[in-house]
């Protein structure tokens, strides 16, 4: 049996926890490259986030701040494996802002000519958010309900330690 993987947390004996252990390493490396991004044209990115928000808009550049600094905890905490609940708080809620974000600002600006230009970014972060949710899905080890009947876990074995620790095995 192989040992089991700090990054991964599982023993790869499986495809589909090598396909859920890439893809999380992967969304992981995108959200904190595209965190790191966000921070090297900070300047374009709070005039990005803030325009077009009118009275609201010190919110957007204090957002602005935040939003990247969330995708990179959340890339971190998905890429180790550690804290996967904050990783997925942090990355959900920097990838759902983006188009609640995108389609206030045609309501705020009175222009619904503007609407077409935010449904674009609003389709690629909802692209981001389902990559998400099926990334960490398949990174999960089994659940409660799952271990109660004898569920798979993402590490391919029958009955996961996590499982096995809260007794359900």
């Amino acid at each position: 049996m192989m040992e089991k993987c700090p990054i991964t947390g599982c023993c790869l004996q499986s495809p589909k926890s090598v396909v859920a252990t890439l893809a999380r390493v992967s969304l992981g490396l995108a959200l904190i490259f595209t965190g790191i991004s966000h921070y090297q044209g900070i300047a374009g990115f709070i005039g990005m986030v803030s325009g077009d928000l009118g009275f609201l808009g010190f919110l957007g550049t204090i957002w602005a701040y935040i939003l990247p600094l969330l995708m990179i905890v959340g890339g971190v905490c998905l890429i180790w494996k550690k804290q996967m609940l904050v990783g997925a708080w942090c990355s959900g809620l920097a990838l759902a802002s983006i188009p609640a974000g995108m389609l206030l600002k045609p309501v705020l600006t009175n222009n619904p000519d503007a609407l077409g230009q935010a449904m674009s970014f609003a389709n690629n972060a909802f692209i981001w958010i389902i990559v998400l949710l099926l990334t960490v899905k398949m990174s999960s080890c089994c659940g409660k309900s799952a271990c109660a009947t004898g569920g798979m876990c993402a590490c391919g074995g029958k009955g996961c330690e996590k499982c096995k620790a809260m007794g359900q095995m």
